[in-house]
């Protein structure tokens, strides 16, 4: 099933969220550099953020964090945890990172009890009219998003590890409050697909946008839409009681990466 949602505010999604877990309940979180605290802010279960970065784990030691956030030295295709021991786990923005995507759904389904489920949030090679900022002024970004992984190949691989497809969302993103403010974090051209462009079409992308925000009449949103797949570990699909399912999920207001 899928469903493209309205804006609302991001509370309704975290909300949402942690009614697929307890207090009790252990969430392993494969981060893009370091689990994100408001994850685990947002929930009162336990949150273990796997990273295979040594040096990444020595940043994320240092900084501040909630009580109910860990770290474990680890990769998607080896979970430094037992066996049904978690209760969710959550890839968010790191899907097209990961160099087995069949070893990290076949580990993915060792950790996770039975009936839980694997939230894969980010972008896919075949799902890209959510970009329509950054393709328009950095045109030659889009021919490197269509290599990203697509949906279809995404829902094979977790089907072949016993997973079914209980919901496909697409989540508006408040990815910055005004066309200059994109303008201005693009400018570290910190976003892998910027990375790949040649210097030239940045520099030239980078011209045209901080022309057109200098114009901007008044403050209008960047919104990009986000696919958010949800994969039930174990047979048996029942979409219509699903967490996620019941009301539309919100605008989070982070950047991509």
């Amino acid at each position: 099933m899928q469903t493209t949602e309205r804006r609302v505010k991001d509370g309704n999604f975290w909300s949402k969220l942690a009614l697929l877990v307890s207090a009790t309940s252990v969430v392993v979180d494969r981060p893009k550099g370091s689990a994100h605290p408001l994850f685990a802010a947002s929930l009162e279960a336990t949150v273990v953020g796997v990273e295979p970065s040594t040096g990444m784990l020595a940043v994320a030691a240092r900084g501040a964090r909630p009580n109910n956030l860990a770290y474990l030295a680890g990769s998607a295709e080896w979970i430094p945890l037992a066996e049904a021991t978690c209760d969710l786990a959550w890839l968010s923005h790191v899907w097209h990172h990961i160099r087995d995507h069949q070893a990290c759904a076949d580990d993915l389904r060792r950790v996770l009890r039975r009936g839980c489920h694997v939230l894969v949030r980010g972008t896919f090679g075949d799902q890209l009219d959510g970009f329509p900022t950054l393709f328009r002024f950095w045109p030659a970004t889009r021919p490197i998003c269509e290599q990203l992984p697509t949906i279809q190949d995404t829902v094979t691989v977790f089907e072949t590890s016993g997973f079914t497809l209980a919901q496909h969302r697409r989540i508006q993103q408040e990815t910055a409050c005004s066309l200059s403010e994109f303008a201005k974090r693009t400018r570290f051209r910190a976003d892998s697909a910027l990375m790949l462009i040649s210097d030239s079409e940045f520099q030239e992308g980078q011209m045209a946008i901080e022309a057109a925000a200098a114009v901007e009449p008044r403050p209008v949103p960047v919104i990009e839409v986000i696919e958010l797949l949800a994969f039930r570990n174990g047979s048996g699909r029942n979409t219509a009681s699903h967490p996620l399912a019941a009301t539309p999920a919100g605008v989070i207001t982070s950047r991509r990466g």
